[in-house]
């Protein structure tokens, strides 16, 4: 089993961000001299590749976002180059099919492999049931089985987020069979929903997040001759719409009890927690009332339990949970990490946080299972931030002495 300085525990959008801001300040080669590698659960690399943005809508953010992370001079440049980039750069400007930006990704990932990291450093079939915190400061990746994977220094977790359905099911007190997560329609999965409408059925949406007014926007291209007025429902706790800025929101109109926030880096307003794109178009026109197909129901009112017991699929768009990897000393105790709202909570530095205290020593993780929270609250995530400032402040501590001090400021007393 060879030993690295770090490993990555996931290979998919998020975990690309490490290479990327690596050759943004000209360290890559060093990363990848000092030993980098790559694991994840995909079986084989077609599956992989499958993996990045498999969605069927559009992005959110506009195409250039998915661009400005990659150095155009740089070991990852060519990518650039390659027919998926050179389509999103005539794009620049517009929201973009997301499997378009799933291609350009791999694209991204084949010249790292290629031109980058030396064999093997894409580990594959690798899902990384622990990690284990050495005597000597150093991380362990184990699988299921028990099996050592690799040894590193560091480790960076990309593991992703998944939806709790169960959950959604239990706190609405329905059946789990009729919950589906947003994730498996919006990739294109459409034969129970379209099987409920075509039936008379009715479908309810929980959340008002970009998944959820997404689904409700791919429901209506692909089957909206089988909708009809009042069949979908969404139960929202709040709306809230972004804002080039205060003076444009003020303009618009905001939403009522709509919270506005401006970015202070910026000047946006509600830049994370508000709807873009496609996705902002759809709430707006079923906020007017011109989608007569779509009604709006605030999440505990006896119109809400109505329209839950009435349905016969609800789908969860309500947020996500980390797809969490456990952490243990050498003698194989829980390091606690601190959870909120259902994710891994990491700081500044994109360094998870113990239960107990400060930062895990040599454990960083970005994407969107790690969200770093603003000063408002609110997680911050998006693609030009896991492969922009997220991953800058990551590979900043990968390439850090301080990286090597072992301060047990992690550990409760």
């Amino acid at each position: 089993m060879r030993g690295y300085h770090c490993q990555v525990v996931g290979f998919g959008a998020a975990a690309l961000g490490v290479p990327l801001a690596a050759d943004r300040a000209g360290r890559l080669g060093w990363l990848s001299d000092a030993g980098l590698c790559f694991l994840d659960a995909a079986p084989d690399r077609a599956r992989l590749l499958d993996s990045r943005f498999p969605y069927a809508i559009h992005s959110n953010s506009r195409a250039g976002d998915f661009l400005e992370g990659v150095r155009p001079d740089g070991a990852l440049g060519p990518a650039l180059r390659m027919p998926a980039g050179r389509e999103l750069s005539r794009s620049a400007e517009q929201p973009v099919p997301l499997r378009l930006v799933g291609r350009f990704l791999n694209d991204v990932s084949t010249v790292l492999e290629r031109e980058v990291l030396p064999d093997p450093a894409v580990l594959l079939g690798a899902r990384v049931a622990e990690l284990r915190h050495d005597e000597d400061g150093g991380w362990t990746s184990l699988g299921a089985d028990g099996r050592e994977l690799a040894t590193s220094a560091t480790v960076v977790l990309a593991t992703g987020a998944w939806e709790d359905t169960a959950r959604t099911a239990r706190d609405l007190d329905v059946d789990p069979e009729r919950v589906v997560g947003s994730a498996e329609l919006l990739t294109g999965s459409l034969d129970r929903a379209a099987g409920v409408l075509r039936g008379g059925g009715r479908i309810v949406v929980i959340g008002a997040s970009h998944s959820g007014f997404a689904t409700v926007e791919l429901l209506l291209e692909k089957l909206g001759h089988r909708v009809t007025a009042g069949a979908i429902t969404v139960v929202h706790r709040s709306l809230a719409l972004s804002y080039d800025s205060m003076t444009r929101a003020r303009a618009e109109g905001s939403l009522p009890g709509q919270i506005l926030t401006v970015c202070p880096d910026s000047g946006r307003v509600n830049r994370f927690s508000g709807l873009r794109g496609r996705s902002r178009q759809m709430c707006q026109r079923v906020v007017r009332g011109l989608e007569p197909r779509v009604r709006l129901c605030a999440a505990g009112s006896p119109e809400a339990r109505r329209a839950t017991a009435d349905s016969a699929l609800l789908v969860h768009a309500s947020g996500y949970r980390t797809a969490e990897v456990p952490l243990r000393t050498a003698a194989g105790e829980p390091i606690p990490v601190r959870v909120r709202r259902g994710t891994t909570v990491v700081d500044d530095g994109c360094r998870v946080l113990s239960r107990h205290g400060g930062p895990v020593p040599g454990v960083f993780a970005l994407g969107l299972g790690y969200p770093r929270t603003g000063d408002d609250g609110v997680g911050r995530v998006g693609i030009n931030l896991f492969h922009g400032t997220d991953a800058d402040r990551v590979v900043m501590g990968l390439t850090s002495a301080r990286n090597n001090e072992r301060a047990p400021s992690w550990q409760g007393r």
